[in-house]
């Protein structure tokens, strides 16, 4: 685990330079925004993430980091599971910063500081700040949506290479296609059963409660893309 933790914080120290200023922009003006038209904008933080995430392989590429992994006293798989859980934590960090700001946004609601010219507009601005459940929905969703797509495209990328990256998002896209018409016009034709979506949670608390479960989903998807991708690689090493 010392290992993984090492890679991880390495990772970190590489996008740093490249990614914490644009971060740090983005993350100043979704809160800004958020404390006079809506706590919902700060769930575009965990965009930012992305920079975290993506000069890491080029950086890596022109840096010559292949070699130097290679000499590390760093089992090559630890060094895959290491980019796989740095994937969910610069997600889940981007999450917690966004649930905090959010909290500060519905605390202080400097919404009523706005003028009264649009009468519509400050109704419509004034339900975004009495909705905290449609919030935090919003700010779970889009985490588990990068988060899952960073490390899919991570593991695809590692196994059929990253100049495949799009052809995998067009194959990607073609079987989901595919499945979704396919699923949709059996449902319909009453040969499987119809797909019923849960009921959101109505509460504050109820939505904690899942959004802690779905973390915890989300971090055992990424172990488990880390270990296919090592045992992939093994196989082709060997």
């Amino acid at each position: 685990m010392k290992d993984i933790l090492k890679i991880m914080r390495f990772d970190l120290l590489t996008a740093k330079p490249l990614a914490l200023a644009g971060f740090i922009v983005t993350a100043v003006m979704c809160f800004s925004l958020s404390l006079f038209f809506a706590p919902l904008i700060n769930s575009y933080i965990t965009f930012g993430a992305m920079i975290f995430v993506i000069p890491l392989q080029s950086v890596a590429d022109k840096s010559g980091f292949n070699k130097l992994y290679g000499i590390l006293p760093v089992k090559r798989g630890n060094i895959t599971r290491a980019r796989f859980l740095y994937i969910f934590l610069v997600h889940f960090i981007c999450e917690v910063i966004e649930i905090a700001f959010a909290l500060i946004a519905f605390t202080l609601k400097l919404n009523r500081l706005l003028p009264d010219d649009n009468a519509a507009l400050r109704e419509f601005i004034g339900d975004a700040f009495s909705d905290k459940v449609n919030c935090f929905t919003m700010i779970v969703a889009v985490f588990l949506i990068l988060c899952l797509l960073f490390a899919y495209m991570e593991m695809m990328g590692q196994i059929f290479g990253r100049e495949n990256e799009m052809k995998i998002i067009l194959i990607t896209l073609a079987v989901l296609t595919v499945v979704l018409v396919a699923f949709f016009m059996l449902s319909e034709r009453d040969i499987i059963p119809t797909l019923k979506l849960p009921e959101l949670p109505s509460t504050a608390e109820e939505m904690i409660k899942l959004g802690i479960a779905l973390n915890i989903v989300m971090v055992a998807l990424c172990v488990i893309f880390g270990e296919i991708t090592v045992n992939r690689l093994a196989k082709r090493e060997l």
